[in-house]
């Protein structure tokens, strides 16, 4: 499967997860027999795409991470760790970066752009490098977005199987 098809089965996914609202005004409403409510003031955990809905009719205002400072906060943690080494990141972390992304307005969103681009060629060229040498085990996975374990197991696949064209009959002249 390629990386836009599971990034958009993922982020169908992270929408159905819950997250906090803060209620603005108080609401009522009934959809396909699902009851919900809010009084203003309430903090309450709902789905993301309900939350969205809400907030984007001013009744109430998600309480989600800023992901700009997470992209800094990320391009710094990545810069320290080193050349073989990469940090984690929330499986999540560029479907939720570009949502909020949309929401920016050209100025604002060609920096932001740039430091994504940043983190991301900074961790395409480690993940090069690490995939070329060990398969993807489950410490490495933890650490991956959903894009990237994708983009890592392609790399190993595709380096093994160069290795094993460049290598050709040597394995079977060995064991003569």
């Amino acid at each position: 499967m390629e990386i836009d098809n599971i990034e958009k089965v993922h982020s169908v996914g992270h929408r159905l997860k819950d997250t906090k609202v803060s209620v603005n005004h108080d609401f009522k409403f009934n959809v396909a027999g699902i009851k919900t409510e809010g009084t203003s003031g309430e903090v309450i955990n709902m789905p993301q795409w309900v939350g969205k809905i809400l907030s984007d009719n001013k009744l109430a205002t998600l309480d989600s991470p800023d992901m700009i400072t997470e992209l800094k906060q990320a391009l710094s943690k990545e810069k320290m760790v080193g050349e073989y080494q990469i940090s984690s990141l929330d499986s999540h972390f560029y479907i939720k970066l570009k949502e909020t992304m949309k929401e920016l307005n050209r100025n604002d969103f060609d920096k932001v752009e740039s430091m994504m681009l940043e983190l991301f060629r900074m961790r395409r060229g480690k993940l090069v490098k690490i995939a070329d040498s060990i398969k993807l085990n489950s410490e490495l996975y933890n650490k991956l977005t959903v894009e990237e374990s994708i983009f890592y197991k392609t790399i190993h696949e595709n380096s093994v199987e160069f290795e094993k064209q460049i290598r050709g009959d040597l394995n079977e002249q060995d064991s003569n």
